[in-house]
């Protein structure tokens, strides 16, 4: 029976601690109000590959896992030795290391090195990729987070880092909802092709909105001995140099492209090097000739749809060398998609509408002060009654 009340008591006591921790990391929240979001409009057409030379194509991933913190974290196989010599045997020009909460300097004196890591320890996989990062963000919240928190922390992390990514969006149903991408703002990149998912619904949703935001690719590798794990999602970056400046304004500007490579579950690491060196095409030409898009590929383009407000398909082209749509007074984007022999899709950052060339990327968040300081304080309140139900139980 003792032993029963000190289990009881235990348990009592790491649930209190538990809340407590979780009330308390939610207290650092301001409460957010939104502004409506403004979807693209104007004269203008922006091409983000307006600067693009067909053969500055740099092939590279900016999220795998090492073993970290004694192989608690998944990427418990991989050393940073081996993820290096994989990727590069596979043809990556820039091989990307993004461990959980914690930056690797491995060959940090190369002149591409970008410090980067992956933000987040919640349950729901509400994620950030921290690309070109200055420091690690400790502070998450482990479970629920709504609007006001994923937006509180986008706002913190791009004080701290060149570009906070969001990470696999669709990864988890409970994690960053559709319709969140109406209203969340003040990032430069989503992860709309990883290894796990592609989230072009989150994407269409926030380029539906008015926000001007890119695709990046990757393989969120964990085993590089698996080889279904390595170069199957990735991005390839128009950049003259394989240089870190070079390669992040690239990434911020929208001259890169993403890459769904066709996936075989049986083939040998060399097989696969030898496929990706004969089959992976590349963009040669994004070209606006007034309202006219036209694209070309090192490859005959077995299947292009142009896709645009609301995720309509706006067009499909089949069996072509080069593919052409005109821009309708009314598509306030146009994205592309292309689809080739042998099942490798390559999907494009898309043409958008701006008043001038001057491109503003919109920003909608506002900390609302009445309200922050009401819930603080019902916060506290918590936190007091809490803390005292946690002595009490220790003492007892």
């Amino acid at each position: 029976m003792r032993i029963l009340k000190v289990f009881l008591k235990s348990l009592l006591y790491i649930i209190l601690t538990f809340v407590f921790l979780v009330v308390v990391t939610s207290v650092f929240v301001p409460s957010y109000s939104f502004d409506e979001p403004q979807p693209f409009h104007g004269s203008y057409l922006h091409n983000p590959y307006e600067s693009m030379n067909p053969d500055n194509w740099i092939q590279s991933n900016f999220h795998a896992h090492t073993r970290q913190f004694g192989g608690i974290t998944n990427g418990r196989l991989n050393t940073n030795e081996m993820l290096d010599s994989v990727y590069s045997a596979l043809g990556f020009e820039y091989v990307g290391i993004s461990d959980y909460n914690k930056i690797n300097y491995y060959d940090s004196s190369a002149a591409n090195f970008i410090p980067t890591y992956e933000h987040g320890y919640g349950i729901f996989k509400i994620h950030q990729l921290c690309i070109g990062a200055d420091k690690v963000r400790r502070l998450d919240y482990f479970t629920f987070q709504n609007l006001s928190m994923k937006q509180h922390t986008l706002n913190r992390l791009s004080m701290q880092t060149r570009h906070a990514v969001l990470a696999h969006p669709s990864f988890v149903k409970k994690g960053y909802l559709v319709d969140d991408m109406r209203y969340l703002s003040n990032y430069k990149l989503m992860e709309v092709l990883n290894g796990f998912r592609i989230s072009t619904a989150h994407w269409d949703m926030a380029l539906s909105n008015g926000h001007l935001v890119y695709l990046i690719g990757n393989d969120d590798s964990h085993d590089v001995t698996d080889i279904t794990d390595v170069a199957t999602r990735f991005t390839m970056i128009n950049a003259a140099e394989n240089e870190a400046e070079q390669l992040l304004r690239a990434l911020e500007n929208g001259n890169a492209v993403g890459v769904d490579f066709q996936l075989r579950y049986d083939e040998t690491l060399e097989q696969k090097i030898k496929r990706l060196e004969k089959d992976l095409p590349y963009i040669t030409q994004v070209e606006l000739k007034g309202d006219t898009l036209l694209i070309s590929a090192s490859k005959t383009i077995a299947k292009i749809t142009f896709v645009g407000q609301d995720g309509e398909v706006l067009d499909v082209q089949k069996n072509i060398d080069t593919a052409m749509y005109v821009v309708q007074p009314n598509d306030r984007y146009v994205r592309s998609e292309l689809a080739f022999k042998g099942g490798t899709t390559l999907y494009l950052n898309p043409i958008t509408r701006h008043e001038s060339d001057e491109v503003v990327k919109q920003r909608l968040d506002k900390v609302n002060y009445a309200k922050t300081i009401m819930l603080w304080a019902v916060y506290a309140a918590v936190i007091g009654v809490l803390a005292m139900g946690c002595v009490r139980c220790f003492r007892k």
